[in-house]
């Protein structure tokens, strides 16, 4: 399994924490995203000049934590990936801390070109992901389903902090409009078990979205739609007392 692996190792930082000292979990989903591309470019799918014509998408990810991470903590993320097809890529991500695994998530990726934002098949264009037989292959990101009813709480537009380089709405940013939804005081008692995304249509700049939510005790359901009631995006999140 070490054959494909990339480590990194994290000083939870005062600037990486909430208000309850506990490390944000976009920050977990974006050092996800930097360390698969470093990933990537170590094993030569993934270039700088590529990065001007196309761009790698998570289309569907779930996150697993057994126990909170605060700050001061030191974690070692490590990455690799698995079999892929035509144009998904599945990915899976660790959680270490003081050598015991605390988290886990996995992934599904596809390659885009930004120009006409359409999914193209990386052999198309050169790119040869390595296979081996020792790649591991884990259960894919969780199917989320709308079963409770869902209120519209509030609509928000797409604005500047939200845009990445892919020229649309950043997927870490989908997770900080869903917890923004929750209430307050739910994150002073609990920490965030489970993430589960699925990121069904880009959301272009000055876009407005239209968000709902639904609750199940600490499990949470977020839906985002356009004007049109056409689904951009599913959150579905779990927590768990400290």
């Amino acid at each position: 399994m070490d054959e494909y692996m990339t480590y990194k190792k994290i000083e939870v930082d005062f600037g990486d924490v909430d208000y309850m000292g506990e490390y944000r979990i976009n920050n977990i989903v974006d050092q996800f995203a930097r360390i698969a591309t470093n990933n990537a470019t170590e094993y030569g799918f993934w270039n700088d000049t590529m990065a001007k014509h196309y761009g790698w998408v998570v289309a569907k990810q779930s996150l697993y934590l057994d126990k909170p991470i605060c700050y001061k903590d030191i974690i070692e993320l490590s990455t690799t990936f698995s079999h892929s097809t035509f144009v998904t890529f599945p990915r899976y991500y660790f959680i270490n801390r003081d050598n015991q695994q605390i988290g886990f998530g996995t992934s599904i990726w596809t390659l885009i070109d930004i120009a006409n934002r359409r999914i193209v098949a990386p052999k198309r264009i050169g790119i040869k992901v390595p296979q081996s037989k020792q790649l591991p292959t884990l259960d894919s990101p969780k199917d989320i389903t709308i079963d409770i009813p869902l209120q519209h709480i509030q609509t928000r537009q797409v604005l500047y902090s939200d845009v990445d380089t892919n020229q649309h709405m950043n997927n870490v940013r989908y997770i900080d409009w869903a917890l923004d939804l929750i209430d307050y005081k739910i994150h002073e008692k609990y920490f965030t078990s489970e993430l589960h995304i699925l990121y069904k249509k880009e959301i272009r700049p000055l876009t407005p979205v239209k968000l709902y939510i639904g609750q199940d005790n600490l499990r949470y359901i977020i839906e985002d739609k356009s004007e049109e009631d056409e689904q951009f995006f599913l959150i579905e999140i779990v927590f768990k007392e400290r």
